[in-house]
Parts: C-alpha cells; structure tokens; sequence
C-alpha cells in the first residue's frame, strides 16, 4: 500500500535561509514544479542494480505533488507515512516524513532548501544522503522512487528506501547525472546490520552542485552535505561536504571533498535512542568475503570516522590469521592498512578478522564489524567458455577457478560471482561440455553435462554482494560413478543458483581447465 499524501497546488516554498545560504544562495525564478508526463518518454528506472537494495519494478515513482506523470521537479517535497511503524530519530520515534528532491528526507515538515548548510544546525531535522540541488526536469534525468517493507523472505521487516535514479542538477542540467539511496528501518533489519537504523548507498555520483548555489558546471559553490541532522543544534552525523569532482577525502570536519569518493560506497549506522556522540561508522565495509589465493598478497584498508568533529578514532584488529599483518593510523578517519599473504594450504578456507573503531567522545563509543577472508588454493587459472544469460542483478553469473592444473594436487577452488545476494548455491563438474538453454524448465544454460559431480555437501547460501567459493578435493569428484580427476583429462565447472522470490534458478558461465 502506498502511503503518500498528495499536496494541493505547486510545492515551491522559499528557502530556509541559514546566514551561509543567505549570503551565496541564489534565489530561483518561479517555475512549476512538476514536468507534465506529455513531455516524458516512461516513468521507468534507469539504473541502481548497484545499489543496496536494487531499484526494478517494484518500486514507485515519487510524485512529489503531481497526481498524473513522473513527478520530475525542482524543489519539490512529499509527504509519506510509514505502514504500522515508528523510526527512531535522535531519540523521537515518528512515522511522518516529506521525501525531498534535494536529495533528503525530513521528519515533521517539508523542506525545500537547494543550497545546503553544514551539521548541526537548527530545525529541520533530516536524513541526508545527499543534500543538494536536484532537478529532474531535464530530459534524461531520471527520478526519485521509493518503497516500503513489511515483510522479506517470509519474515517480518520494517524498511522504507527512497531511491535518486541519475538525477541532474539545476537548472534542468543532465551532462552529469546522480544515483544515490537512503534506506530507514526500525533497527533490525538484518540488510544493514541489526542495531543500524540508517543506510545510505551510491553508484556513479557525478555533480555537487547546481548553478543557484554558485555551481558551475555542477562543481563548486555551495557544497553538497552528506548526514543527519536532529535539529537541535547540538547532535548531528556527517560524513562530509562535497564540491569537486575527484576522490579526495580527509574526513567530515576537514576540507570539501571530492565527490566521486562517494562511487559504490556504503555507509551504515544509527541515530536511534538520543544522546550526543554516536559511534564511529565505517566507511565502506566488505559486505562479502575477500579473496586470496595461496602464495599470492591481498592488500585492504578498513577505514572509520567519528561522525561529530574534533573526534580521534583508533581501529583495533583482533583474530587475525598466520601471515596477516596490519598498520593502524589513529586520526578520523582511524585506518588500518591491511596486509594477508598466506603462504601454505594449511591457511585454506575461511578466516574472521574483527575491526573495532573507538572514539574519544563523551561518552567513549565503538563499532565492530567482522571481515571474512577466503583463502583458496592458488592463482587464478583455466578458461570460461558456454556464457549463460543476464540474471536478477542485471549481470551474468561468473566462475573463476583458482588452484593449479596438476591432476594429484586434489585441491581446486571454485568462486562464482555475479551472484543474487543470499539466495543458494550449488557447484557442478564434469567431464562433458553440454549447451542445453533451460534445462527442466530453469532459466541459463545448463554447460556441464554428462554424470556431472555434485558437491551437495557444500550447498551453501550467497553473501551479501553476490559471491560463493568452495575448495574441493580432486581426488573424489563425487561424480556417479565416484571416480578421480586423471591427468590428460579436461573438465568442466559452474555454478547454478536461485533467483530472488522466484522458484526458477539459473547458471553462471562456465570454465575448463586440462589437467597435467
């Protein structure tokens, strides 16, 4: 069920004036603020399959005002109500919000302010995952959607997400284009990590700035703002200010930022239950495991903020296994250089390493998250052949093998990518190549036939970010009859898995490796 409340006549209202505003902003001539749909190809996504939660179909456009159309606007805001659930802002539970054009949301009251402020400042609470000025009159811009969540994978949960998809910047310019997320939950919802009530999310972020905030080109002027804000003028989250392009990044109480370091990331936390130092968030976690192969060096860096200024944070490192090093910088970001060179198969399989990021606020607080490391069995080898097709995350399913192609070494690693997040895995081998399009009525194409070996003993679920990886043993390919690999002979691997909500399942491509 939708829940927005449409707003009689257009939704242009004069901006908040902060004294930073007052003095650069420019104010905008009157213009309405919806385009009519007549002059719009379809109201349907662009893009966002890189987003955490993929925009598709289920999704509806924001209407910002407009009863009829795509709600493409400037300034616009709309007001929504969550389905039977509160959300936790700073310690006020509340279930009404306005969706912003200007790439925020905020609680109790519409805000249509282009040129942004820093954090704290008063009134206004708001959730900003990025505050500038979106216009999406343009053409080729896209627009803003949303939906709401009772219920994923049979369990209850209680998720709202509202998606910018490659939106321009005014005045009604599409020469660089946005996409950016921000999803609000009740705190449980294990998508973004339980205690977590927030979560913004990027693909290609393009622009900063529009041309009434002293942009030019979509840079400069009045830089964008990434954060929360209570409105109180005391507790706010920031990750930074951004008014160039570029990936420079020197925390959220240094200098401007380059915007492109927002490309792909993730950040998680919460500003449920009050109080004025919240913990330090971790700027783009792994939500997957990491890879390495035996005799090779996987190098990383774990990175965390403290969201209020002036803050030290020191990232501990605890678990870590036989030949992993790191080098820990204290500052804000607190970072630490990571370093995994395993240097026998003794070090196969799956290692936990745990990060705790803890600030000098008052009170002292910390976050933990778990990194996981998978070590397989050498370099990467063999060749894809047999490409399948394109499956829920708008990619085709990949297979890469890892080992050496010595047939008595009877260790070979398999990892697929490409994947659909948490849905099962089931890897295939054998000697015979096959090309069967949907094979017992499943999507792909079916690559490796023949009495192929199953190595049901692994079935296992995909992470978060679409990947799988299994080490099996050579020697006993579970085929029927159960037999080894022999020198001389070439075999044939994949992997087959579930799509989301969906009974079929379909393949990744495949790949073969001769033996010696």
């Amino acid at each position: 069920m939708k829940h927005f409340v449409l707003l009689a006549g257009l939704l242009i209202i004069a901006p908040f004036a902060s004294a930073q505003q007052t003095s650069q902003s420019t104010q905008k001539p009157f213009s309405p603020a919806f385009v009519p749909s007549s002059s719009r190809a379809s109201c349907t996504p662009i893009g966002g399959t890189g987003l955490c939660v993929p925009l598709d179909s289920t999704f509806d456009v924001v209407p910002f005002g407009s009863s009829s159309g795509c709600g493409n606007n400037d300034d616009g805001s709309q007001a929504y109500t969550l389905n039977g659930w509160l959300f936790d802002h700073f310690g006020t539970l509340t279930d009404d919000f306005f969706i912003n054009n200007n790439g925020n949301v905020s609680i109790g009251v519409s805000f249509n302010t282009f040129s942004a402020s820093g954090f704290p400042i008063n009134g206004f609470p708001m959730l900003a995952p990025f505050w500038g000025d979106v216009d999406t009159r343009g053409t080729a811009s896209g627009n803003v959607w949303t939906r709401e969540w009772s219920t994923a994978n049979g369990d209850p949960i209680n998720r709202l997400v509202v998606t910018w998809d490659n939106v321009g910047y005014y005045n009604s310019a599409t020469d660089k284009l946005n996409t950016f997320q921000i999803i609000l939950t009740d705190g449980n919802d294990p998508l973004i990590g339980a205690g977590n009530n927030v979560c913004f999310c990027y693909e290609d972020m393009q622009w900063t700035t529009g041309s009434a905030s002293q942009g030019v080109g979509g840079f400069g002027g009045i830089p964008a703002t990434v954060g929360a804000n209570e409105g109180n003028g005391v507790d706010f989250f920031l990750v930074g200010r951004f008014d160039q392009a570029g990936n420079a990044y020197d925390g959220p109480a240094g200098n401007n930022d380059g915007v492109d370091f927002l490309d792909n990331s993730t950040f998680c936390f919460s500003v449920g239950g009050g109080g004025s130092n919240l913990p330090p968030v971790f700027l783009n976690p792994s939500t997957c495991d990491l890879v390495v192969g035996v005799g090779n060096t996987l190098n990383f860096d774990i990175q965390a903020i403290g969201p209020e200024s002036g803050q030290t944070v020191d990232i501990i490192v605890s678990g870590s296994p036989a030949d992993f090093t790191f080098n820990a910088t204290n500052g804000n970001p607190g970072i630490a250089s990571c370093t995994f060179s395993p240097s026998s198969n003794a070090l196969l399989g799956r290692h936990v390493v745990t990060f705790t990021a803890q600030d000098d606020g008052v009170p002292v607080r910390s976050s933990i998250i778990e990194v996981e490391i998978q070590v397989v069995a050498g370099a990467s080898m063999g060749s894809t052949f047999c490409a399948s097709e394109v499956n829920s995350t708008g990619a085709m399913g990949h297979l890469e093998l890892f080992g050496t192609d010595v047939a008595t070494d009877d260790r070979l690693s398999l990892q697929a990518s490409n994947l659909p997040a948490n849905q099962t895995v089931l890897f295939i081998a054998s000697d015979t190549p096959v090309s069967i399009l949907h094979p017992g009525g499943y999507g792909g194409i079916l690559c490796v036939g023949g009495s192929f070996a199953r190595f049901n003993s692994q079935i296992m679920n995909s992470s978060a970010c679409g990947r799988a990886a299994i080490t099996v043993d050579t020697t006993d390919m579970r085929a029927n009859p159960s037999r080894p690999i022999l020198a001389g002979e070439t075999w044939h691997f994949q992997a087959w898995h579930r799509e989301p909500g969906m009974a079929p399942a379909t393949f990744t491509d495949a790949a073969s490796v001769m033996f010696q």
